[in-house]
């Protein structure tokens, strides 16, 4: 059952039994048919939601933790949403493979970043951030995406990808955010 159905899974239900908190990073992929994927992923972190805040909308700071963001930059604002360009690249065997997209972020203050690509190489790449309190002092980021890459790119290599780098940087985004003055891991 995707995540935003279900609030309580195993992980969390553990925890409360438990009275302890997880750590563990959470990553489902769907195949929708026609080449789409959704991609939800959690992670727990130790930290009050308004750092995870700062630290996701640090907009032109990203690519220097974000693994394969090699550019994340803040073009200006339209209609109320923040238009951000970023770059992704990584090396798949001997090719350099890279991708370019314009987001168009509405933020809703300190629960929420909804995203949609309005320029880029996808033909959809949407979804959301969310930010919710968990037990004293600690914040669930959850992160969901609708993508659907264009015919030249091999849609089993895009999901490969998306799926280990979502864990790679939900990593990367905890460790930001106690390095910004968090609690230990």
């Amino acid at each position: 059952m995707p995540f935003d159905q279900d609030p309580q899974g195993p992980l969390e239900a553990l925890a409360l039994l438990s009275g302890r908190e997880f750590s563990d990073i959470q990553v489902e992929v769907e195949d929708l048919g026609e080449r789409r994927r959704q991609v939800q992923g959690r992670i727990l972190i130790p930290v009050e939601r308004r750092q995870v805040w700062q630290v996701l909308t640090d907009y032109d700071h990203l690519a220097e933790f974000i693994p394969n963001l090699v550019e994340s930059r803040l073009l200006g604002s339209q209609n109320g949403r923040k238009l951000v360009r970023q770059v992704g690249s990584q090396q798949v065997l001997f090719a350099r493979f890279s991708a370019a997209v314009v987001l168009a972020i509405e933020e809703v203050f300190p629960h929420q970043l909804r995203f949609q690509e309005v320029e880029g190489d996808f033909l959809i790449f949407e979804g959301f951030w969310e930010l919710a309190d968990w037990l004293e002092q600690q914040t669930l980021l959850t992160y969901h995406l609708q993508v659907q890459p264009p015919r030249r790119m091999p849609v089993g290599l895009v999901e490969r990808r998306i799926r280990r780098d979502l864990a790679l940087n939900l990593q990367a985004i905890r460790e930001r955010c106690l390095s910004l003055g968090g609690s230990s891991p």
